[in-house]
């Protein structure tokens, strides 16, 4: 999947007359991630593909490769894509793997397996939308700004992605299903 986004992103980008440049600062990003993403070489976070598909005027799951047009998405178990968030040294180290679900207009599901990481590794995102997310397994910090609420099997939480926000394994790896709703 890493080699689809990469290459969608610079289609994209080529067709809408963006330099690398002028794309990467009309997303917020550097230009450096940008080259990467388009390379092959990183695999751009949830939150910076969601700055990328406003800026380029595109769907979040055009990225992902399931976009079909039906009236029902139905993505099978074993047909998930899967997105490896490889990890990077510094504090823009994400710690997380994720899979695209199915999605629609709108509202783009992903199952999401987050790492262990220490207080001192959160990385905070924000970006447009809502989120909604169910913890299947583990336990899961979810922290909006500087208010932070541990979430185990079951629980849930809605909120707004414009307001910065991190998650984190607690205790070993954490398990939930991430929804993001707005484009």
């Amino acid at each position: 999947m890493k080699g689809e986004i990469s290459q969608k992103v610079r289609e994209l980008r080529e067709a809408r007359g963006f330099s690398l440049e002028e794309l990467a600062e009309k997303a917020g990003i550097s230009a450096s991630l940008l080259s990467q993403i388009e390379s092959g070489k990183a695999v751009p976070s949830v939150a910076t593909l969601i700055h990328l598909s406003k800026v380029l005027e595109v769907p979040l799951r055009s990225f992902t490769g399931l976009e079909t047009g039906e009236r029902v998405e139905v993505v099978r178990a074993h047909e998930r894509r899967e997105v490896e968030r490889r990890p990077r040294s510094g504090p823009s180290r994400a710690g997380y793997y994720y899979q695209a679900l199915a999605s629609k207009k709108g509202i783009d599901a992903f199952y999401i397996i987050f790492e262990e990481k220490a207080e001192d590794e959160r990385v905070f995102f924000k970006h447009g939308g809502k989120e909604f997310l169910y913890v299947l397994e583990g336990s899961l910090e979810l922290c909006i700004e500087e208010m932070c609420i541990v979430l185990g099997p079951g629980d849930s939480a809605s909120y707004e992605s414009q307001y910065p926000h991190s998650l984190r394994g607690i205790g070993g790896v954490a398990k939930a299903v991430v929804v993001v709703y707005g484009e």
